[in-house]
């Protein structure tokens, strides 16, 4: 059915459908609808770049989403939204040229810590990465060995096992296949990380703590991801993390995969074990070198 734009009185032609006010009016209908998808655990996220449509220049959405974190203008993004990351030379790092990072948190560690953060966004991985059949450590074709020598200690010179595992070195690396335009404003992530080590052997459980910088790139504590320790040493695997809202519920520990990925956290109770997340959704760990276990990264954007 048609609709008449204007009416023509005395030969002058007025306008009777307000399109601005229209559009206002739909974009006001579909935020209180995706509000609640929010609110019931239901919603499946927007693409970043279409959120800052207007707002992208020559820098790209990444600088655009930069110039809003640094004015803390979160407006219009809500956890779930995402950005597609396309991969540099990722041919000996990913079995993917790109990678989906879900937004998880807004300013989870605004000024904390001993070096004080600023305004900042965490993304995770949307799905657990299928990694290189070239990568040290990697089993069954695109899994990775969280330590190929099995083992959750942490050395004399080096003593958070975390520092010290094939799961870090493996993100050096995936860190740099990272576009520069998003790498230039990725913050250093500092926190609390636990030690494990003892000149007179193995420890089962991890026995202090120390302020480390884990990179640009890394991987969720168990913290993070349950808000508790679950598996880990109660006390010292914690710190100062927190529990992410994108892991209120357990249905987006899987984000719509049945797949197992590494935790930056390390069992009690085991020389060897390493906390993951399960297939399912649980908690789980197992040994450092299970070989059907991948990485799930995640970043800050300051």
């Amino acid at each position: 059915m048609a609709q008449a734009k204007t009416l023509s009185v005395g030969g002058i032609g007025y306008e009777v459908i307000d399109d601005t006010a229209r559009r206002n009016a739909q974009t006001a209908l579909n935020n209180a609808e995706y509000n609640r998808q929010d609110q019931i655990g239901k919603y499946g996220g927007q693409n970043i770049a279409t959120i800052l449509a207007g707002e992208i220049g020559s820098g790209g959405v990444y600088d655009a989403l930069h110039k809003r974190i640094a004015a803390a203008n979160f407006a219009g993004l809500r956890v779930g939204d995402y950005i597609d990351v396309p991969l540099v030379s990722a041919s000996n790092v990913a079995a993917q040229q790109s990678v989906r990072f879900l937004l998880a948190h807004f300013d989870p560690y605004y000024q904390c810590g001993d070096s004080a953060k600023g305004h900042h966004i965490a993304f995770i991985a949307s799905a657990p990465v299928a990694v290189a059949k070239t990568v040290t450590g990697v089993a069954n074709d695109s899994y990775l060995m969280w330590n190929t020598a099995n083992t959750n200690q942490g050395t004399a010179d080096v003593k958070n096992p975390y520092l010290n595992s094939n799961l870090k070195a493996w993100e050096k690396l995936f860190e740099a296949c990272l576009p520069e335009g998003l790498t230039k404003y990725l913050l250093t992530q500092r926190v609390l990380l636990e030690e494990r080590y003892s000149a007179s052997g193995a420890l089962s459980d991890s026995n202090s703590w120390s302020w480390q910088d884990i990179g640009k790139v890394w991987s969720p504590s168990e913290m993070e991801v349950y808000g508790c320790p679950v598996w880990g040493t109660k006390g010292y695997s914690v710190g100062f993390d927190c529990q992410f809202d994108l892991f209120r519920d357990t249905a987006h520990r899987l984000n719509g995969t049945r797949g197992t990925w590494w935790l930056r956290s390390v069992a009690s109770g085991s020389a060897s074990g390493v906390c993951y997340v399960d297939g399912y959704g649980l908690a789980d760990c197992a040994s450092a070198a299970d070989v059907w276990v991948r990485p799930r990264p995640g970043f800050l954007v300051g």
